[in-house]
């Protein structure tokens, strides 16, 4: 077991799934207008050979209207990091801990509408990560990691006044050596009673096995409550858990969502 390398097989996108009139996911942003998410999140992992992670996790995500097609985007996190590796079977010690604060998944990117028509948008992004002393990268110890390029096809339907579908499909250059993931996003959101929505989204990643990595694929899926309030901003709570995982750890989180449009 190389450290962490496995927790973070099926670690959250750049770009969040919002609700259809907060004009996120496929949709730009108007020039001058955008969208900003502040999350905290705390998160339970095991992976294979016993290793067991808690993170807990502050992110702040934003994306800004340069012009009416192109559309910034940027994410950062504070994380709470907690290893902890059972001793193996031959050898007395007590389990080894490794603990740290630092920040991590530091992504920039621009999205450029490529079709909106009625409820339709398509979209295509192209994104870079931050080497940082958190989480940089799956599969890889804390602090490793950084550089990547992300290439990101993005489809959504509005459902309704209130309701949306979004599908996300990218693949993620690691290094120079040829090593990279695809990716697959998908999310629905949907109306249940005034002010309140149900969201539902799943989060896949795959790996083919290169020089000193494994092979690795993880999909997991989150469920949450959405609620706008009068304020003017919407608030989101959330449980997420892996439903399969080959190679990465097994996970269950709780998260909380505030994002506000301006």
């Amino acid at each position: 077991m190389r450290g962490a390398w496995a927790f973070f097989a099926c670690a959250p996108l750049l770009t969040a799934a919002l609700p259809a009139d907060a004009r996120a996911g496929a949709w730009t942003q108007k020039r001058g207008e955008g969208v900003l998410l502040t999350g905290y999140s705390t998160h339970w992992l095991t992976a294979p050979g016993g290793t067991a992670l808690r993170k807990s996790e502050v992110s702040f995500f934003s994306e800004l209207g340069l012009t009416s097609r192109v559309t910034l985007v940027g994410r950062f996190a504070l994380q709470s990091l907690t290893e902890t590796r059972a001793a193996p079977d031959d050898v007395a010690d007590e389990a080894f801990s490794n603990a740290l604060v630092a920040l991590g998944g530091s992504e920039a990117g621009l999205r450029v509408k490529l079709y909106e028509q009625g409820p339709w948008a398509v979209s295509a992004q192209l994104s870079r990560t931050f080497e940082s002393g958190g989480e940089n990268r799956n599969n890889q110890r804390f602090g490793t990691g950084g550089g990547d390029v992300e290439a990101r096809l993005l489809a959504g339907r509005a459902l309704g006044r209130d309701g949306f579908a979004d599908v996300q499909i990218a693949y993620r250059a690691l290094d120079a050596r040829g090593g990279g993931e695809w990716r697959m996003d998908t999310a629905i959101g949907l109306a249940v009673a005034p002010r309140w929505r149900m969201m539902a989204e799943t989060f896949s990643v795959s790996a083919e096995r290169r020089p000193g990595s494994p092979a690795y694929s993880g999909h997991r899926a989150q469920l949450s409550a959405v609620y706008d309030a009068p304020a003017g901003f919407s608030v989101s709570v959330g449980v997420l858990g892996t439903v399969h995982t080959n190679n990465t750890a097994r996970e269950q989180a709780v998260t909380v969502r505030l994002w506000r449009h301006f």
